[in-house]
């Protein structure tokens, strides 16, 4: 098994926390999206890596058909539980890898902080395949980002990673600024060849933590999850202890939700 693949498989024996440590994602977001999609009623949509449903569920909630491919059982089985008023929305334990639909029928296929998870020669091919003529294409995550507001926060939590993981202290240090995101997936998109017509649009979030709230939030990163046991255990030691000791016991996280829409060329 490949680091990448072990990390991906991390997230499925911490599925209670995931569930309940990871932000959702704006309302608006969900309104482009939807927009976006431009068909007659409501799109049908595939779902990759739907973790435990944070995105899934505002989708379905307006009537939208959602077939969800997740290949973390536990992950899977929780979105299934928590997804099982809606009949439109249906739970595949696969990965997308694996999932074979028998002709391309989605009007669109979207994925939440995942689709890097998913194999670079295959992801944008096999996702033109399964949409139809025009189909859309829907991509997020959360990026870290710092202000004026929260760079004191990020310059002591940077202190206690170079002291307690310093693996982990490059990739925590100097986020951008919210207007200087790097919109990475632009450039794989469209040398994929698949797609046309990229849009790009940027949410920004601001997310109040208490100390215990985001330490658990923290448990759910894929890099945090690959150190070993006692170095997470010091490491969320040590992050809690400053939140409570020097910031009263809460923080602010600034993300932006990039947001990728394209379609099938």
């Amino acid at each position: 098994m490949t680091e990448i693949e072990r990390r991906r498989k991390s997230y499925n024996r911490i599925a209670a926390l995931y569930d309940s440590a990871r932000p959702g994602y704006p309302k608006a977001l969900y309104d482009d999206i939807l927009a976006y999609a431009d068909v007659p009623g409501l799109p049908r949509i595939l779902e990759v890596g739907c973790g435990t449903g944070q995105a899934t569920w505002p989708l379905a909630e307006r009537g939208c058909a959602i077939d969800c491919v997740e290949p973390g059982p536990e992950l899977a089985a929780i979105a299934s539980d928590k997804l099982a008023a809606y009949p439109g929305v249906r739970i595949y334990c696969s990965d997308f890898e694996s999932y074979g639909p028998a002709a391309a029928g989605y009007d669109m296929l979207l994925s939440a902080t995942a689709f890097h998870w998913v194999a670079p020669e295959i992801r944008f091919r096999k996702a033109r395949a399964i949409l139809k003529p025009g189909g859309a294409l829907a991509l997020f995550w959360h990026r870290p980002v710092q202000t004026d507001a929260s760079r004191h926060i990020i310059t002591a939590l940077q202190k206690v990673y170079a002291r307690l993981a310093p693996a982990l202290a490059a990739d925590y240090e100097n986020p951008p600024e919210p207007d200087s995101v790097k919109t990475e997936y632009e450039n794989h998109i469209s040398d994929s060849g698949c797609f046309k017509d990229l849009a790009i649009r940027k949410y920004k979030v601001a997310k109040s933590y208490s100390a215990s709230a985001y330490v658990n939030l923290t448990r759910t990163w894929s890099d945090h999850l690959a150190l070993e046991a006692e170095q997470l255990s010091r490491l969320c030691a040590g992050i809690e202890d400053l939140i409570q000791n020097e910031f009263a016991g809460e923080i602010v996280r600034e993300t932006v939700v990039l947001l990728y829409l394209a379609r099938r060329s």
